[in-house]
């Protein structure tokens, strides 16, 4: 999701508090003589959206399917925004191959149940109904039940419902106590424990959103949409002639360079929450700034109204409804009880594990993600952790969001220039060769001891599409579109039938 949030550092004393704890030379003498089992340590899982569509490529307009069981008490299969919307969550396993063994076999469970309908393989819409039509997830009559059903309205009202529609699949991770057990011992420099492990979190964090362009040019699936959600790419393209008429070129070439729709303006975005701070330089910064948009009043929210024919439309007129509401391509996480917040834990207990959300529904993958891009991913959130990451100015923010809608809308561009943050300019492909040089160190390491080079395989992989820009799964959507002579949906609708052929679920896994 576009990541519309500013993260600001108000002044010296922030960064003071979250100076560099190191940088990738000091961390890689301590790690090229472990074992690999230190690295390859953490917890994994997966949440899938997903839309259930007809045969023909539109929205289904059934009920979510009863033998699912209540969406509040299912803690595997449930809605997302839409009742049309699934979204499946594997447990975290502690390894990748498990989660994604177990996001396979929730999936062919979930279309054992779906009769005709299909599971719809792309991140952005199919066919779409209008608005009104669009049907919102229903809840039980609780209190819990009556609040999702606000909530979801409130986005409604407050977006638009085919922008909601936009599906994704989200990576969380925490790394190993090992791994982290020699991190402070080294780097500690006489702090707690639990304030060294937030401040591990935030700093890969922090590389994570200046990295973040890399995933969406590899991994980036949604390069098209379907002609009944060209309404939201014109109105969006209204506001940025009107507030940015200098972002015009490069957005108006979205059609032929794009990699990631979902991931740009066109995507997740909005100009209200943008215009405030959710800082990653501290866990109190961080924790501050979304309790700040928790509490402010938005003018334009308000102007909504919270009811609507005697109907509430939404929780409050806040700039945030709620804490889901914050759309960061990370978020930091602690594990809750029973009724408690997520801020309110994570200011108990501290941060527990990270949620990537930047990743699109990968056509080519039954699961919507490969095995590769998982082993890929734990390689890549290892080098976020290891780099040097001092706190993120205002200067930097600017050049990092630029980067990252520059690949959005431009990635297959040849000779792509980006910002380098320490000032300049430099080539896409040369400053991912760079990146994916330090990945392959931190791959063998964590393919030592261990029968094969699986890790290393996979960073060979990506380095292909580096040097290749057919290879990246954008290029091969429209390549293959091209060729059939395919419209969006009927796209759609072939992989979404090839994935639930049984003969091809055999051959996945």
């Amino acid at each position: 999701m576009f990541d519309g949030y500013k993260t600001i550092v108000h002044n010296s004393i922030k960064f003071k508090e979250v100076s560099m704890l190191w940088n990738f030379e000091q961390v890689s003498n301590v790690f090229s003589s472990v074992k690999s089992s230190i690295l390859i340590d953490g917890k994994w899982g997966i949440e899938r959206e997903s839309l259930r569509v007809t045969p023909q490529g539109k929205l289904a307009l059934t009920e979510h399917p009863a033998s699912f069981g209540n969406k509040l008490e299912n803690t595997e299969i449930t809605t997302d925004f839409s009742e049309s919307q699934l979204e499946l969550i594997t447990p975290p396993f502690t390894s990748v191959e498990e989660t994604y063994e177990y996001l396979l076999n929730l999936q062919l469970k979930v279309e054992k149940e779906l009769g005709e309908e299909l599971l719809w393989p792309l991140s952005m819409p199919p066919i779409l109904p209008a608005e009104e039509e669009i049907p919102i997830a229903k809840f039980e009559n609780s209190i819990t039940g009556r609040e999702n059903e606000i909530y979801r309205l409130g986005l409604a009202t407050r977006y638009g419902k085919k922008m909601q529609m936009i599906s994704g699949i989200h990576f969380n991770f925490s790394f190993g106590s090992e791994l982290l057990d020699i991190l402070y011992k080294r780097f500690g420099n006489k702090i707690s424990k639990r304030e060294f492990i937030d401040k591990a979190y935030f700093a890969t964090a922090r590389n994570f959103l200046r990295y973040r362009w890399l995933l969406i040019y590899l991994f980036g699936a949604s390069p098209s949409i379907d002609s009944t959600f060209l309404p939201t790419i014109h109105q969006e393209l209204k506001f940025i002639v009107k507030c940015c008429p200098e972002c015009c070129n490069p957005i108006n070439s979205y059609e032929k360079y794009a990699t990631s729709l979902r991931v740009s303006r066109f995507g997740y975005s909005n100009s209200v929450q943008g215009k405030y701070s959710v800082s990653f330089n501290s866990l109190n910064d961080y924790i501050q700034g979304l309790k700040k948009l928790l509490s402010t009043k938005c003018a334009m929210f308000e102007k909504l109204g919270l009811y609507k024919n005697g109907k509430q439309i939404q929780l409050n007129g806040n700039i945030l409804q709620k804490e889901s509401e914050f759309y960061s391509s990370i978020r930091l996480k602690q594990i809750t009880t029973k009724g408690e917040r997520q801020l309110d834990a994570l200011e108990k207990r501290g941060v527990k594990y990270a949620e990537v959300r930047i990743f699109d529904l990968d056509p080519f993958e039954k699961t919507g993600m490969s095995l590769n891009q998982m082993l890929f991913l734990q390689a890549f959130m290892l080098l976020c952790l290891f780099e040097e990451s001092d706190p993120i100015d205002e200067k930097e923010l600017i050049k990092i969001n630029k980067n990252h809608h520059l690949v959005a809308l431009n990635g297959r561009k040849q000779n792509l220039m980006l910002y380098k943050y320490c000032g300049g300019n430099i080539t896409l492909k040369k400053w991912g060769e760079e990146i994916l040089e330090k990945l392959a160190f931190i791959a063998a390491v964590m393919d030592k001891g261990n029968s094969g080079t699986k890790y290393q395989e996979c960073i060979a992989f990506e380095l292909g599409k580096i040097k290749d820009v057919s290879l990246l799964p954008s290029s091969k959507i429209l390549d293959e579109m091209g060729k059939r002579g395919e419209k969006y949906f009927e796209f759609g609708i072939r992989k979404a039938i090839e994935h639930s052929n049984p003969k091809v679920q055999s051959m996945v896994y």
